[in-house]
């Protein structure tokens, strides 16, 4: 554990030397905020002038909000690890004693794990619709898996940060299964289940808890397996 923290502590000083990386660090607030108080303000306008309501979907701009936290902040770090494997320090320390496991957990799995905390926090100060703790704190669960394997992504499949740039961008079609409980009724929508989206969007419209959060969960672990072998791979030739 200490040697995780010592590599997580290494690569926080870099972030906080590139703008980039370092302005994903607060945006999971600042979109929070802007839900929070914009998405009310454009439902009074629509009741008013178009006699239509968004509020039936509050609850799915509080599981958008949720998700980005994860996301934004697991992403700073996949341009970090890409800079580092372009640099060939992601093959040097995993013959240090920090070893592969504890580099990936200090370049993932440590800001999914804070990305975790912001989500439950945004989920319960920035909120629209009325989620229980229970439902708030599952969701939040997946949500950093799900950032996890996203991250992976984008390391095993980019080559530098200006390729992950364009690759981020690309993963944002992964976050469409979200909507899919929402806006599909037909049995179809089920095909979207193989991605971890889908059952963040069943849980928060209220689906059983327990059966999404382990599907989601499952799904999560299949993505991060997959995007981890493939990252090693690259990096080992």
């Amino acid at each position: 554990m200490r040697s995780t923290i010592k590599v997580f502590s290494i690569g926080f000083q870099v972030i906080l030397r590139d703008a980039i990386m370092l302005v994903l660090i607060p945006a999971p607030f600042l979109v929070g905020v802007t839900f929070h108080y914009l998405l009310p303000l454009l439902n009074r306008f629509l009741i008013q002038h178009f006699t239509f309501t968004i509020e039936r979907y509050y609850a799915l701009s509080d599981g958008l909000m949720m998700l980005l936290a994860p996301i934004l902040l697991t992403m700073s770090s996949a341009f970090l690890l890409l800079e580092e494997s372009d640099e060939g320090i992601s093959s040097y320390f995993q013959i240090t004693p920090a070893g592969r496991h504890h580099y990936l957990m200090a370049r993932i799995g440590i800001p999914a794990l804070w990305g975790f905390f912001c989500s439950i926090v945004i989920g319960k100060v920035f909120y629209l619709s009325i989620l229980s703790l229970s439902v708030i704190v599952a969701f939040s669960f997946v949500a950093a898996l799900f950032a996890c394997a996203i991250a992976m992504l984008i390391v095993a499949f980019a080559n530098n940060r200006v390729e992950g740039l364009a690759l981020s961008k690309l993963t944002g079609i992964t976050m469409i299964g979200i909507f899919v409980p929402w806006f599909v009724s037909d049995s179809w929508r089920w095909i979207a289940g193989i991605l971890p989206t889908f059952w963040l969007g069943e849980l928060i419209r209220g689906a059983s808890l327990g059966t999404n959060l382990f599907l989601g969960t499952i799904t999560s672990l299949v993505w991060i397996a997959c995007f981890t072998k493939r990252f090693l791979q690259k990096i080992n030739h």
